[in-house]
């Protein structure tokens, strides 16, 4: 036998008390069963997911959409086979839009490697030119569907210090290798970060964009931290990575792994602050986490131990970074199968 979950939407205005009906299970065109179905709804009405106290923080991938349906990035085909995945996250409560603002963050570790949703241009004069286009229709498209408590961009410390821009006078894509401490480095923040906050606040983002980073060494987080507060000192900055007590008061959204503590104090001192404290897991935990061999049940608990921790969410880094093919064989190189995503194409929950 296999078992099966049934699930039911209750609108906001039914009214409280006891409804009946039926399950007809079916095979190909054959009826096998009809089961009875008793549901008894309370008195108590939830208010819209995007309202949710929960700080749930779960890392989109548009490009790996676009390339198993084999359609233009960002095309409006694209953001319609997107709709009713994004939906299933903006549903669940999903507070933070995941924006990739430089050329593979991550290195490409993902089978889908993220694109930068800002185009860098060095103009032949040595001046440089921003343009928005993809990163507004993803973040508008976004808040559209209720994902608007938080924009998390990333990232100026990426796991290869290599940055690319398109060079007017050469015609052609360079690279600049810099680090954080660096005056190059510096230099070329600087430039986009002062362009980039004049169009958040020009759009009404500004507020709730964070500029972010992720498991990367405190003294780099400090030395970008200067390039950031120079840039705009209003700018927030959200990091999941190590605890780190010298950026408690730096970070508005400070999200650290499951084998880590903050103290009481500090997170009550941070909420007082209005920033975010939540923790994570990913590939390194067997249990409790995501993976397609997990117990439906750690997913569940996840919630349940930020809630005990007093934390205000979760993270995790792979909310449908597909596979080649994911609705066949989940596992991708040396991590456990499902690491890399919750969700599956057609918009099928795990």
């Amino acid at each position: 036998t296999q078992g099966g979950r049934i699930r039911i939407n209750v609108p906001q205005q039914t009214k409280a008390g006891k409804y009946t009906g039926t399950v007809t299970v079916k095979a190909n065109n054959s009826t096998l069963a009809e089961l009875k179905l008793n549901v008894q709804v309370k008195n108590r009405t939830l208010p819209p997911p995007s309202e949710w106290a929960f700080h749930l923080d779960l890392w989109q991938n548009p490009y790996a959409v676009s390339r198993y349906y084999n359609v233009e990035p960002f095309s409006k085909e694209h953001f319609d086979l997107m709709r009713p995945l994004m939906k299933l996250y903006a549903d669940a409560g999903g507070k933070v839009i995941t924006a990739s603002i430089m050329h593979k963050p991550w290195n490409g570790q993902t089978y889908d490697a993220f694109e930068s949703m800002v185009t860098w241009l060095k103009k032949a004069d040595g001046t440089w030119y921003f343009d928005y286009t993809v990163f507004d229709k993803w973040v508008e498209f976004m808040i559209e569907l209720g994902v608007k408590k938080q924009i998390s961009c990333y990232s100026m410390v990426p796991w290869r210090l290599s940055f690319q821009y398109f060079d007017q006078a050469s015609n052609s894509f360079k690279f600049l290798e810099a680090k954080p401490g660096e005056a190059a480095y510096e230099e070329f923040w600087i430039n986009m970060l002062q362009d980039f906050a004049k169009h958040l606040k020009a759009k009404g983002w500004f507020d709730i964009t964070h500029i972010a980073m992720d498991e990367r060494p405190m003294k780099d987080m400090q030395e970008t931290l200067k390039v950031i507060r120079k840039a705009d000192k209003d700018f927030k900055v959200s990091l999941a990575g190590t605890y780190h007590k010298e950026l408690l008061d730096e970070l508005n959204d400070y999200c650290i792994t499951i084998a880590e503590k903050f103290t009481p104090e500090e997170i009550e001192a941070r909420r007082k602050a209005g920033k975010v404290t939540t923790y994570y897991t990913c590939c390194t935990e067997p249990r409790p986490n995501t993976f397609t061999f997990s117990e439906p049940a750690e997913a569940e608990w996840l919630a349940w131990h930020s809630a005990k921790e007093n934390l205000d969410g979760y993270l995790r880094w792979a909310l449908n970074s597909w596979v080649k093919n994911p609705l066949q064989d989940s596992r991708f190189t040396a991590w456990a199968a499902g690491d890399t995503y919750m969700i599956y194409p057609g918009a099928r929950s795990s």
